[in-house]
């Protein structure tokens, strides 16, 4: 059964007219009158009464028809429903990314790449159990791309030949310690203090690549303080969790500075050390290498012109860089 077969139906009970019906349906009468009986065989009883002029609907005609309408109506309602689904999703942006970024970066970054792209529609997951998932995720196109932080000194790399990157952004991670009386931190790491450093830390979650920047603290940990004791007290999978523990005096934390920098202006918290002892981290979009999709490519496009930020080695004001993004 074909559902031009019903409207072919639906049409001729409305207008009682053969030659009138075939006109509407725009064929010719003989096929339309082929058209009409292969519906009565595949109901298996006749529908129209051809012996009056004009025509009508036999009994089990008047019966068919409220079930044609019904079928007809349901199946146009649930195609428009799949089609304008199918558009909503073409002009989707599926992100994962870190929870810090979801809320410290993303939003002023999308609002400035807004003029220059047609994406209606953005989905954000930050809830992936490591950098292995968040990539994992990406290869098997669960989202579109990932943006997460790279640090070129880092023993974790990422495979650039299978996820390609784009710079789009600087962080700093500030050490930082909450305040004595006076306003002076009680950890000051340039002195070397003797006893064990209380030391909260992103979430290792035995995973050596669960944690991007607990690489990169511990990375230059080792390097710059080998012979200082670092004792980890708090863990957590969010760097926001991990503040509200620093501001408690819980100890040392390397921090965003997009997300303590009102913290520092306040004297809420306070650096442990030098600012040289920052570790700069890049933001970075990264796709898979084999995702060729129409709305993906010419949105990296959008993102190489627009979106892009140059690596930099200079100390940055807290959120100066997202204001520039898409402005140049």
């Amino acid at each position: 059964m074909e559902l031009k077969w019903l409207e072919d139906f639906i049409s001729l009970s409305n207008s009682g007219n053969f030659r009138l019906s075939a006109e509407q349906r725009f064929v010719s009468q003989p096929a339309f009158s082929r058209r009409i009986q292969s519906l009565e065989n595949w109901v298996g009883a006749e529908l129209i009464d051809r012996s009056c002029q004009p025509i009508c609907m036999t009994e089990a005609g008047r019966e068919f028809k409220p079930v044609a309408l019904h079928i007809v109506r349901t199946a146009y309602q649930a195609r428009n429903e799949i089609r304008a689904k199918d558009s909503a999703d073409r002009q989707k942006i599926c992100f994962s990314t870190l929870s810090t970024l979801s809320h410290s970066f993303m939003p002023a970054w999308l609002k400035g790449l807004k003029p220059y792209t047609d994406i209606s529609s953005v989905s954000m997951r930050s809830d992936y159990m490591g950098i292995d998932a968040y990539l994992q995720a990406l290869e098997s196109g669960e989202v579109d791309y990932f943006i997460g932080y790279e640090d070129s000194s880092s023993a974790l790399k990422i495979d650039t030949d299978k996820f390609p990157s784009l710079c789009i952004g600087t962080e700093r991670l500030v050490p930082v310690v909450s305040p004595d009386a006076n306003g002076n931190p009680n950890w000051w790491l340039p002195d070397r203090p003797q006893s064990p450093i209380p030391y909260l830390q992103t979430n290792t979650h035995k995973d050596r690549n669960y944690s991007l920047l607990y690489w990169s603290v511990n990375s230059l940990i080792n390097k710059h303080y080998p012979d200082l004791t670092f004792v980890p007290v708090y863990e957590a999978t969010a760097t926001t969790s991990i503040r509200a523990m620093v501001l408690e005096d819980y100890g040392v934390a390397w921090l965003p500075l997009s997300i303590i920098d009102q913290d520092l202006a306040s004297g809420d918290l306070v650096r442990a050390a030098k600012e040289e002892d920052d570790i700069e981290v890049d933001i970075k979009i990264f796709k898979y290498f084999d995702a060729s999709e129409d709305k993906l490519s010419k949105f990296w496009q959008i993102v190489q012109k627009h979106g892009q930020k140059k690596p930099s080695s200079r100390p940055l004001v807290a959120g100066k860089f997202y204001k520039e993004v898409g402005r140049k």
